[in-house]
């Protein structure tokens, strides 16, 4: 959708302006159907709460900027879609995540298919 609407739009600012404003209209209809009960606060929930958003619009711009820039939705796409392995692997390197065997070699494919589409493509 972010493809589409970078080329629809023409402004990668445009498209960033509406996605926000999709992102509130759902951030301000949660307390109508959900309901939050009162917790202690945390200093360091709300610091990687902010961390989570500030890096998610720090991704959609990337997005934008690869689309706005020539990329293809069939090389665009596949990255994006390389996060999870991606996170997995960060999981690993940095806090220790156990890995079997299966999931090792899940990420390493995921990892090579993704340099060889960043590689090879037209």
């Amino acid at each position: 959708m972010i493809n589409y609407s970078t080329h629809a739009l023409g402004n990668p600012f445009r498209v960033l302006v509406f996605e926000s404003m999709g992102f509130l209209i759902v951030l301000f209809s949660l307390p109508f159907v959900m309901s939050f009960e009162p917790t202690t606060p945390s200093t360091r929930a709300d610091v990687v709460a902010f961390g989570a958003g500030f890096f998610a619009a720090l991704g959609t711009l990337a997005i934008i900027y690869a689309f706005k820039n020539g990329g293809g939705p069939e090389i665009v796409t596949p990255l994006v879609n390389l996060s999870p392995a991606l996170t997995v692997l960060l999981m690993w390197l940095f806090f220790g995540a156990k890995l079997n065997i299966m999931q090792g070699l899940g990420v390493t494919m995921a990892v090579v298919s993704a340099v060889i589409i960043a590689r090879y493509s037209p």
